[in-house]
């Protein structure tokens, strides 16, 4: 790799200098993650306060029915919300509710169950920086990425990447992974548009981003051990993966008919420019 010229160096410790001085918001989609949310929540604390003076977590319980709702509701730290429901609705209309009521410049969500590191959060937003990204994607398929993934989910998600790519123009190789950074506006222009409850979610976002106007994705390397998360056997592993699929395949579907009818709504500059870092 070619060694970074000085304005470079410059440059890059400037970003992440910077970083106290952003408004952030974070949002955790959860559902029946009693055992482990305050634990997740100290991790994910631990990322986000040293580096951020401004930052609020906004903790989604989707319906949880096995005491998440109170683990929260006992769980004593100023910069974190608590918004829960009864009834579950899904993962989408859980971001929805999140991105209501977030605050911050930046909009960043992770998934409750923390299998993503939430010290991928700074690198995001210094990568959003630099590159002046209006979206940064967690990607498995970037070639930086360090995945532990079955090969029945590499295929799958393969083919589905495919079909996104062809129905959507959207050069992204990964719109699944559930670790997102927006800026405030990007969320502002598509909010109004978002209805997809479940898995169909992230594609909805990305999707709706671009079709309001912004195109500067970048997509960023993750670290990823599906079998360190996973404790589903065999069976059950197929049923969740055809449940999922079908209702990711339907939900697409559905997106791609409504997509078309939906105008640029960006004042900025709209040009295609996907970045890669």
């Amino acid at each position: 790799m070619p060694v970074a010229s000085s304005t470079q160096h410059r440059k890059r410790t400037n970003v992440y200098g910077s970083l106290r001085d952003l408004s952030l918001s974070v949002i955790v989609p959860v559902f029946n993650e009693a055992a482990r949310i305050r634990t997740n929540l100290d991790l994910l604390i631990s990322e986000v306060a040293p580096y951020f003076s401004s930052f609020e977590i906004l903790v989604v319980s989707d319906g949880s029915t096995d005491g998440t709702d109170s683990v929260l509701k006992s769980y004593d730290h100023p910069r974190t919300k608590l918004i829960c429901y009864p009834e579950n609705h899904g993962k989408g209309y859980a971001l929805r509710e999140g991105f209501k009521a977030a605050s911050g410049d930046f909009v960043l969500f992770i998934d409750g169950g923390m299998e993503l590191h939430p010290r991928e959060i700074r690198i995001f937003i210094g990568l959003m920086e630099l590159y002046d990204a209006d979206v940064v994607v967690a990607s498995k398929r970037h070639p930086q990425s360090q995945i532990e993934y079955p090969r029945t989910r590499r295929v799958l998600s393969s083919i589905y990447q495919l079909l996104v790519r062809l129905l959507f123009d959207m050069n992204v190789t990964d719109t699944q992974v559930g670790l997102k950074l927006f800026k405030r506006e990007v969320i502002e222009s598509i909010l109004p548009h978002l209805t997809v409850d479940r898995y169909g979610a992230d594609l909805e976002i990305l999707a709706l981003a671009r079709a309001t106007g912004y195109k500067r994705f970048l997509e960023a390397p993750v670290r990823l051990d599906y079998f360190g998360s996973n404790s589903r056997s065999a069976i059950p592993e197929m049923l969740h993966i055809a449940k999922v699929g079908w209702s990711v395949l339907v939900d697409t579907l559905r997106l791609y008919r409504r997509i078309r009818r939906i105008q640029p709504t960006a004042t900025k500059d709209t040009s295609e420019n996907h970045l890669a870092a």
